[in-house]
């Protein structure tokens, strides 16, 4: 519950928008809210089961009371959100103050089962609210009686009484018990002839704020555990001095009777800027004097920083205060009010102390005095000069004529003794100061210094700061320490003539070449200055230095590696050490590193055609990706191309590679492709329609197999194989090298302890990149396992690298990862991006499918020949049919087969690829056992799935699909019968097709339930085939007759009936 005072301020704040963010935790049933006052303060509130709140601000108000206006801003914020999303405006809730006959509710109350947040914390609000009405409630009168308390632990405070009552006042007897009635809103007991009853009585509004202010007491002391409170009269309540100033401004303008040992006062008076004292300062026949007004009818509350006298109040800033502690006590223990001063004491107390009692009162100056004082300005001068290894100072004060040594007593030169001189005491102390912490030894005659580091840190840092106050005289030894302002170190950087490293070369303009490497040893060692030969100092904490500092540590450089000012890193170090050099360094680049800075930070002004025997249009992005890959080959530096899934990393590799063949004909060795097993043969698919130029050899089969193809290996531009056979057939690898190697799906060697990434590090080659749209799946340990094979040496060992910042691991990679997502390149994407992924049987799978296919092609021919084709067709087909199913899974329809399915391994990997990249995906099939068994792994994968087929409801149906496009789950199994049309399924963003339909346009139909409007994303559909099989002859021919399907096959229709005799011949080799 909030005071009505807190509740207004706090709602004031809300109304002008102070609060500026408020987020819910859900698992923690927690607000936390920024709230803009004097400054940015935090506010967290803590819903519990039984409906209560718990809250806390970082105000100083909630330290001191234990509520805030912030937390009221805060939930009135909380309050009024709830309130519009249920429709209800927060101003009904503002409305319902006025009324008068609300029951009181506390902010423990049970709510209803019904009840809304925005009520509940309403409820917070509703004490004051029914407090706040004053129809018919009669005002009360009420005085205030404010006296001194004398403490024995804690000295002279005040204390605050009152009367209240309606015809006449009565004296509260109990205040605390008085105000806590008060504030809970309950009557309060004075006399039989009177109660006070907040439903019948009310203050008036010149005690509104008085009364607050003595709530506010009430309660903290209540949470203080009455720290303050101990007087014995409970009439009366202490007031602690953070109320002290507010509480006496009150009463001063409400009005107050203030009771004080000299008399009672009426009323009481503030004052923040008039002064109480009165002070003089005269001659006498002694010397001089200090007189003041006596100091016993002043009282000095030091914990409030208020003087009285009388009636009269005056609050003290902070600095009279600190004036006040030291000589208030001295001046009240002084009876005769007047203190004696010796003549060689006036220069010191009158630049010393008539200073600080100005600021505590008026300072008058007899005339005598006045004409005595003098107060020229002061000129220090320090001499500096070297003694052997010794820095000695000698420092003078000046007031006109008037010479001082700061270090011996009285004056260097004598001058009339008549004179008071006024000395620049502030300015004497800084110079002083400043010496001091120079370590500056004195021996009786002079000041000096014997330690090198003192010395530097003195001439370089604390010399400078004297400037100001100080004329500074050096002589030559002295000036002779210090170094001439150093420009800008230059920095020359040559690429060597093979493109294999850098030769940096550091120079320090006037300083010789032979003492720099020394000089960068000490800046990499974090050393302050270096000393010259000839005992100059060179500070190493300039701007310029700290850059050559940064750089090594960038390039994680050792001062050993430094020979006569050089350092020689290999040249994948340039684009880092590049971006290290920051504007304090003269650059100085030979021809050849400015174009390899060029050349890989703007990879499309690479001046490169596309290869002519491409057979495809590449898109700009794309083709910027080709430029990237031909600017790092050029500088045998090695990438990682991270496009996203479906953005065609495949064919700008096969441009690349096809681009090195033509531009380098004589090149005799051939490029190495290793991907997934499930992806060898997509990979010469897709050489065989982008490049077919390029010879292509799939190293694949038993050993016996591979050991023939390697024979023939360098007969190939390409050989493509696979992660596990690199490790089976690494022997091969040994005596072998390669133009380049390309890793697909890379992220399978993110272990570097692996015997396969270790047989990959093994092959060597002049150029490597690796393809992985997810280049980094759970730590960074996985990036420089890639880079550890594509560029080994580029970071350091993985105990540094984990040392490593994460900027900085990102300034080193960046030019040698591309990373494009569909969103990046969205404008120039088509809407549906098309591609077919192939799949090998595996070998139980090869021997059914051959077995079948003899059987079938037996029965074909037979049947055709006995029958006829058009009483054997469908006979034939549903033969097809099954061709079909073992190349789904030959489970379909062999019951007990416990073999893998190559096509459902690579659907696995798709869908873990594609749940890396968070993308959603629809998978369709013809045969719903098909889509039970992917459900059965998906669960296995820990991955929860919609399944929908021709059993399901329709009503289940529009669920299940309008849960999905709401972000539920992402994975939506479909039988293509069943899903193809009349679904809107633009949640998704890839389609997987996992086996053929007869008739394309059924396959068109199943993508285009994401494919269509409303769709955000662009939509990659993926055709799964099965290489060497009856699926690659259907897509063939779907391609090659695409049209002639479209316009035989009737709409609907779910087979090739209308096929003629010899397209299904052809289909079964018959």
């Amino acid at each position: 519950m909030f005071s009505t005072r807190m509740f207004q301020r706090g709602k004031r704040y809300y109304r002008k928008g102070a609060v500026e963010r408020v987020v819910f935790d859900e698992l923690q049933k927690s607000w936390s809210g920024t709230v803009s006052g004097s400054e940015m303060y935090h506010v967290s509130i803590q819903k519990h089961d039984d409906d209560t709140f718990d809250h806390a601000c970082t105000c100083p108000a909630y330290e001191t009371f234990g509520e805030c206006k912030h937390i009221v801003a805060v939930l009135l914020k909380i309050a009024n959100r709830e309130a519009v999303d249920k429709g209800q405006l927060f101003d009904k809730f503002l409305e319902k103050r006025k009324q008068n006959d609300m029951p009181n509710r506390r902010i423990n109350k049970e709510p209803k089962p019904t009840d809304d947040l925005s009520a509940r914390i309403i409820n917070l609000f509703m004490d004051t609210n029914s407090a706040d009405s004053t129809l018919h409630k009669e005002p009360l009168q009420t005085e205030y009686i404010l006296k001194i308390d004398h403490q024995l632990l804690k000295g002279m405070l005040l204390s605050v009484e009152m009367k209240t009552g309606v015809e006449r006042t009565y004296v509260v007897k109990n205040l605390k018990k008085f105000l806590k009635s008060v504030d809970e809103q309950s009557e309060h007991f004075f006399t039989p002839k009177f109660s006070y009853d907040p439903k019948q009585h009310m203050f008036k509004e010149e005690d509104q704020r008085v009364m607050q202010i003595l709530l506010d007491i009430y309660r903290s002391d209540a949470f203080y555990e009455n720290q303050w409170q101990t007087i014995a009269n409970q009439k009366g309540m202490t007031i602690p001095p953070y109320f002290a100033k507010e509480l006496l401004q009150a009463l001063s303008e409400r009005g107050c009777t203030f009771e004080d040992v000299t008399g009672t006062f009426r009323e009481i008076h503030l004052f923040e800027d008039a002064l109480p004292f009165d002070f003089s300062l005269h001659e006498n026949s002694h010397g001089y004097a200090l007189g003041f007004d006596a100091m016993d009818h002043f009282h000095y509350f030091k914990d409030y920083g208020i003087i009285q006298e009388g009636q009269y109040f005056y609050h003290l800033n902070a600095n009279q205060r600190e004036i006040m502690k030291n000589i208030y006590g001295f001046l009240y223990r002084n009876p005769k009010s007047s203190i004696p001063i010796q003549k060689h004491q006036m220069d010191s107390f009158v630049s010393n102390v008539v200073p600080n009692l100005k600021q505590i009162g008026d300072v008058r100056l007899s005339e005598q005095v006045s004409e005595a004082i003098i107060n020229p300005s002061l000129q220090a001068t320090m001499h500096l000069d070297l003694d052997g290894e010794r820095l000695t100072a000698n420092i003078r004060y000046w007031y006109d004529d008037i010479e001082i040594d700061p270090m011996q007593p009285g004056d260097t030169q004598k001058r009339d003794s008549s004179q008071i001189l006024v000395r620049d005491t502030e300015k004497e102390q800084r110079v002083m100061n400043i010496i001091e912490s120079a370590g500056f030894k004195f021996n009786g005659h002079e000041l000096y210094l014997d330690d090198e580091e003192d010395m530097f840190t003195f001439l370089y840092y604390l010399l400078p700061q004297l400037d100001e106050d100080v004329a500074i005289y050096l002589t030559n030894a002295v000036k002779n320490l210090l170094v001439d302002e150093i420009e800008s170190p230059a920095v020359h950087v040559d690429l060597d003539s093979n493109g294999d490293f850098l030769e940096i070369d550091f120079d320090l303009g006037d300083i010789d070449q032979s003492e720099i490497s020394h000089i960068i040893q000490s800046v990499v060692e974090k050393k302050r200055y270096y000393r010259l030969p000839n005992g100059r100092f060179v500070p190493l904490e300039e701007d310029s230095f700290a850059q050559i500092s940064n750089v090594f540590d960038e390039m994680r450089l050792n001062p050993e590696d430094l020979k006569d000012g050089k350092v020689q890193v290999p040249a994948y170090r340039g684009l880092q050490m590049d971006e290290a050099m920051s504007e304090h360094f003269r650059k100085n680049y030979n021809q050849a590193f400015q174009q390899l800075i060029e050349d890989i930070k703007n990879p499309e002004s690479f001046d490169i055609p596309l290869p002519a025997g491409i057979q495809a249009d590449l898109r700009e992005y794309q083709i910027f990706g080709f430029q990237w890959l031909k600017s790092l080959s050029r500088y045998r530096f090695g990438g990682i191309l991270a496009d996203d899934m479906g953005l065609g990393k495949t064919l700008q590799t096969i441009a690349y590679l096809l681009s090195e063949k033509e531009n380098n004909p004589d090149q005799d060795l051939p490029a190495l492709v290793v991907s997934p097993a499930s992806l060898v043969y997509n990979w010469e698919s897709e050489f065989e329609k982008f490049a077919p130029s390029m010879k292509v050899c799939v190293i694949h089969g038993s050993i016996g197999e591979r050991e023939e193809l390697f024979k023939i290996a360098d007969e190939y531009d390409v050989l493509i194989t696979s992660y596990p056979l690199v490790r089976q057939d690494l022997e091969q690898y040994r005596d072998r090298r390669f133009s380049t190697l390309i890793l697909d799906e890379a992220q399978a060697i993110k272990n570097h302890l692996t015997k396969q990434a270790q047989a990959i590090r093994s092959i060597r080659a002049g150029r490597r990149f690796a393809l992985s749209g997810t280049p980094i799946e759970n730590s960074l340990d996985e990036l420089w396992s890639l880079f550890d094979v594509i560029m080994p040496g580029f970071f350091p060992s993985k105990k540094a690298f984990r040392e490593l910042p994460h900027e900085q691991i990102s300034r080193m990679s960046r030019p040698f990862i591309l990373r494009r997502i569909k969103q990046d390149v969205l404008t120039e994407l088509p809407d549906k991006i098309e591609s077919v992924n192939h799949s090998e049987l595996t070998k139980d799978q090869k021997q059914l499918y051959l077995g079948y296919l003899e059987k079938i092609q037996g029965e074909a021919a037979s049947a055709i020949s006995s029958e006829g084709f058009q009483k054997s067709r469908m006979k034939i087909l549903a033969g097809l049919t099954r061709l079909r199913q073992l190349c789904c899974h030959p489970s379909l329809f062999i019951e007990g087969y416990e073999g893998e399915s190559g096509k459902l391994n690579q659907l696995l990997e798709m869908v873990e690829t594609a749940r890396q990249n968070g993308q959603r995906i629809l998978i369709f099939s013809q045969f719903s056992s098909m889509l039970k068994i992917i459900r059965e792994e998906m669960n296995a994968m820990g991955e929860d799935v919609f399944y929908l087929d021709g059993q399901t409801p329709s009503k289940q149906r529009v669920d299940m699909v309008n849960r999905f496009n709401d972000g539920e789950k992402n994975i939506f199994l479909i039988s293509l019968k069943a899903g193809g049309t009349g679904l809107n399924l633009t949640g998704a963003d890839t389609v997987i097709l996992y086996d053929l339909w007869w008739n394309p346009a059924v396959e068109e139909q199943a993508t285009g339930r994401a494919h269509r409007m409303g769709q955000k994303k662009v939509v990659q559909v993926y055709r799964l085939i099965t290489k060497g099989t009856i699926e690659e002859k259907i897509h063939a021919l779907q391609q090659r007759k695409r049209e002639l399907i479209e316009n035989v096959i009737q709409p609907g229709e779910t087979n090739f009936t209308s096929l003629s005799e010899n397209e299904i011949r052809e289909l079964l080799n018959v």
